[in-house]
């Protein structure tokens, strides 16, 4: 059990660095370094890394060792099909169970409509943040009830945030995301639950095109081998 409780708190934390950037795309994870920053051993540290090599967070690389994975909008692109597949196929599902009240996202919007932008750039701070946005869209997947969608839906969670970090601290931006939330919300109320999911669809999409700015800007894209440019942390 405290082997697992170690391997769980490593688990987080490198989630968290990798999907808030401090750990970069590429970069080369190293064992001992990590075991001595966090005061582990490496049997907690290499289980935490197959975890999230299984959440396509890191990639073992044979004889050379683990690299965070590289992101790219070929990945992106997937992975938000992927996402608007399973998110719009969830209003279906409240249209066919003729469900219109969704109180639990609701509470979700009371939290962001105060919520701040992190003053600092500590990585937590940053992933809550991020975590509150994002729970509009977990609650409404999870509204659905059906089990399955949401553990497909959890099982890409941690690349999806990956993305989302890009664009979530450009000014007004989620300002405009809360106006969206609460109209998509209006219209299931209403019962029009055709327009929600379309308006949903183009909600999601609005976004690709940040993130491709923010791929371009930072020279990254498919192609470029885990062991390029990497550095040791």
């Amino acid at each position: 059990m405290e082997i697992l409780g170690v391997t769980e708190s490593t688990v987080q934390y490198l989630r968290v660095h990798i999907i808030t950037g401090e750990l970069a795309p590429g970069q080369k994870l190293n064992e001992l370094e990590l075991s001595s920053r966090l005061d582990i051993s490496r049997p907690p540290l290499r289980e935490a890394f197959r975890v999230l090599e299984n959440e396509h967070l890191i990639v073992s690389v044979p004889r050379k060792g683990c690299y965070v994975t590289e992101i790219s909008m070929e990945d992106c692109r997937g992975i938000f099909e992927a996402r608007e597949m399973i998110e719009c196929f969830s209003v279906d599902l409240l249209q066919a169970k003729k469900i219109r009240d969704l109180p639990h996202v609701v509470s979700t919007l009371a939290v962001t409509a105060d919520l701040r932008m992190p003053t600092s750039s500590d990585p937590h701070e940053k992933f809550n943040y991020l975590k509150a946005i994002a729970n509009f869209h977990i609650k409404l997947v999870e509204s659905a009830g059906n089990s399955r969608l949401n553990h497909f839906y959890h099982s890409i969670f941690s690349n999806l945030a990956r993305y989302q970090d890009m664009y979530i601290y450009i000014p007004g931006l989620m300002d405009q995301s809360q106006k969206d939330h609460e109209q998509l919300l209006d219209l299931i109320a209403r019962g029009d639950h055709t327009d929600a999911r379309e308006f949903l669809r183009a909600h999601i999409n609005s976004f690709l095109k940040f993130i491709e700015k923010a791929v371009n800007e930072k020279g990254l894209g498919p192609g470029r081998e885990a062991t390029k440019g990497a550095s040791g942390v």
